[in-house]
């Protein structure tokens, strides 16, 4: 019995460290955000939601000098490639009055153009 208890944990070990893995909200994500701001620190990111072909992923992070949290949603979307950063959906400044949980758009020339 303890063999088939040892079993069971090896597979979902395996399973998630693939869901990890396939996930774009974890090094994905992390990949992209220090390619395009190499100086800020990410504090957390994770999946919101998501169907097969698009996620909607959140990421936590501090800018350089500064204790001010900001919280971006950036949308990744399936391709033959792989999953590929489609654009930053919106910002926020986390724990900011007034501001609530849903995060405001961004200037338009920054929510619009896709990464190149």
């Amino acid at each position: 019995m303890l063999k088939y208890y040892a079993f069971l944990f090896l597979i979902l070990g395996i399973a998630l460290f693939y869901v990890y893995v396939k996930d774009p909200c974890n090094r994905q994500l992390r990949m992209d955000f220090a390619d395009q701001h190499p100086s800020y620190e990410i504090l957390d990111s994770g999946a919101l939601e998501g169907s097969p072909e698009t996620v909607r992923c959140q990421v936590s992070y501090r800018k350089p000098d500064a204790e001010q949290v900001y919280k971006d949603i950036w949308l990744y979307q399936h391709s033959k490639q792989g999953w590929e950063f489609s654009r930053i959906l919106g910002t926020r400044e986390a724990g900011q009055a007034g501001q609530g949980d849903d995060p405001r758009p961004r200037n338009d020339d920054q929510a619009a153009s896709p990464r190149s």
